[in-house]
């Protein structure tokens, strides 16, 4: 049978035909369809597997690699920054190594382009010395998968698979093998010498490691030097991934694809320098294939400046390359709408009247949709998931050693704050940090598809214990925490007003957890809508620019409310200064 996949589709495809049982994952753009894809691939084969969501990448990690302790084959996916929070147990889960097959999804994002960096997993893999899988499309990307999974349990290794956003959220017509239903046999082999070794234990587990890697090295080089004979002329093409389809797209000749980009093995490389007069790498986003030559003087890509290092490589940079030439990168223009909050997002509301209460406000922002806050002038500053709440501490430390007073008003949103803002906001309750934390509960993880947070009793079909926002912040020791619906504009400000104050005059944080259900996943109720009153209105531009509303546009010097994107949340008749707008 064959089927029309999404190239996460296949990757969940190439899990379950190989016999993963336990998958788990936290949602992130562009890997959220993994873990959904393997239950349905699941549920329409009749196989009992354990899907669910995690409250972040290394608690993911933890549970998969856990359950491969017990022999079970386990899967845990995510994007690259994903892979960041994940890196502590990834460092040493290499070491400690696996029963069951163990294997980790890391999509990248070259570009970027929903992501703060376009970092190459395949760095963090040679880090933790995990071997990595680079498939070049959706069907590539299957057997990835389920040649990880064997790779994993033949050498008692963790194995990554990484596939790029162009495999991810590319389709291919894949061919669907059989799914094996054997029993599981769970066990665990007590053995604390390997999985809870000590610093002695670690350098000997390190040296087997070392060896273990040798070892895949010399088996992939056997797979490669096969298929040397095919390949002639004075020179050598080397991609992987995304990439090697673009090589071959653009009629790249002797072209050998590394389906392992790490490791290689350092004699097989050296036989490429010997047999060939010069060889092209062609990888992105980072020089991983090409460092590991033990001599790159006919080596030439991104280390040789003829490919740049950064941004995403194009089927044109890949023309020109193998052309000869060196590839200029080419300029990042802007152009298009700049995309905004949705018509009705109650964030808006919240961000308009952090500005207008704290003109003079510092304002740490978090990872998430309502990173566009930014458009409102109530981002300062996006670094990485919960740092907002991180940060604020250290602005609010900073002006005290200035002598300085300054609100610090920093927003997370409700799965991020799950994520990563707690360890954080312990720490500010504890060092008595004087700030505003707005936590901006809109009951899902809006940004990648709407996946469900802790705050709900299931993930993925299961049934859970719901863990509400506001038992936890006061678990947390927080003292001062109010609720607000954001829809209820001058409470809005009232309760950001009051937080402030205490915050100021206790020297401690205080918490405003703000509900707005998110419209797309949860829709409101349809309000009054609104018009505007041409007589009052004066064309000042405010409602339409700075609050931003889409449904709000400028035609000549008077203010327009389209109908068919309105939803009637009524914030905007606070919003305007002359009272122009009005419920119709």
């Amino acid at each position: 049978m064959r089927r029309f996949l999404l190239g996460n589709e296949a990757v969940a495809r190439g899990a379950l035909e190989a016999g993963c049982r336990l998958a788990t994952s936290y949602p992130g753009t562009p890997a959220s369809e993994i873990l959904p894809a393997f239950a349905r691939w699941a549920e329409e084969e009749g196989i009992k597997v354990d899907a669910r969501w995690a409250i972040n990448e290394k608690v993911a990690f933890e549970i998969a690699l856990a359950a491969s302790y017990m022999g079970v084959r386990s899967m845990v996916s995510m994007k690259q920054v994903g892979l960041n929070v994940a890196s502590d147990p990834l460092m040493s889960a290499a070491y400690t190594g696996v029963k069951g097959g163990f294997v980790v999804i890391s999509v990248d994002d070259p570009g970027p382009y929903s992501s703060q960096t376009e970092q190459d997993s395949r760095y963090l893999a040679t880090l933790a010395k995990v071997p990595v899988l680079d498939p070049s499309s959706p069907g590539a990307a299957r057997e990835a998968v389920k040649r990880a999974f064997v790779l994993s349990e033949e050498y008692g290794i963790p194995v990554m698979v990484r596939p790029v956003l162009r495999v991810a959220h590319s389709r291919q017509d894949v061919e669907l093998g059989d799914v094996s239903c054997h029993d599981l046999e769970v066990d665990f082999p007590r053995d604390p010498s390997r999985w809870a070794a000590t610093p002695v234990f670690r350098y000997m587990l390190h040296r087997e490691l070392n060896g273990r890697l040798a070892a895949i090295a010399r088996e992939e080089a056997k797979r490669l030097e096969a298929k040397l004979d095919g390949l002639k002329g004075p020179r050598l093409v080397l991609a992987s991934g995304a990439l090697a389809a673009c090589v071959r797209d653009v009629g790249g000749d002797s072209l050998l694809e590394l389906e392992m980009s790490y490791p290689l093995d350092k004699g097989f490389l050296a036989l490429l320098l010997d047999r060939f007069e010069e060889v092209l790498v062609v990888e992105e986003t980072y020089p991983v294939i090409e460092m590991q030559f033990p001599c790159r003087d006919k080596v030439k890509g991104r280390l040789s400046g003829h490919l740049p290092l950064e941004g995403e490589t194009t089927p044109e940079m890949v023309r020109t390359f193998l052309a000869g030439e060196k590839v200029v990168a080419p300029a990042r223009e802007g152009g298009g709408a700049k995309p905004r909050l949705c018509p009705g997002c109650g964030h808006r509301s919240v961000f308009y009247a952090m500005v207008k209460v704290f003109p003079q406000g510092i304002y740490p922002g978090d990872i998430g949709c309502y990173t566009l806050g930014v458009n409102l002038g109530a981002v300062d500053t996006c670094l990485c998931m919960g740092a907002s709440v991180g940060q604020s501490i250290g602005f609010s430390r900073a002006l005290a050693l200035g002598g300085r007073e300054r609100p610090v008003v920093a927003t997370i949103g409700d799965s991020t704050f799950y994520h990563a803002g707690i360890p954080p906001l312990v720490e500010a309750v504890h060092s008595r940090s004087p700030f505003v934390l707005v936590i901006l509960d809109n009951s899902t993880t809006a940004m990648t598809g709407g996946q469900p947070t802790p705050g709900f009793p299931q993930s993925n079909g299961r049934e859970g214990v719901s863990v509400p926002l506001a038992q936890l912040v006061r678990g947390c020791g927080v003292r001062f925490l109010e609720e607000v619906d954001a829809y209820d504009y001058p409470r809005v400000e009232e309760v950001l007003r009051k937080a402030w104050d205490y915050a100021r005059d206790h020297r401690e944080v205080a918490v405003v957890l703000v509900n707005s259900p998110c419209v797309l996943y949860t829709p409101r109720e349809r309000g009054v809508l609104c018009k505007v009153d041409d007589d009052s209105c004066v064309g000042c531009g405010i409602c339409a620019e700075e609050f931003e509303c889409p449904a709000i546009t400028m035609e000549g010097d008077k203010a327009r409310i389209d109908p068919r994107l309105c939803t009637g949340c009524g914030v905007c008749v606070h919003v305007c200064p002359v009272g122009a707008i009005v419920t119709d």
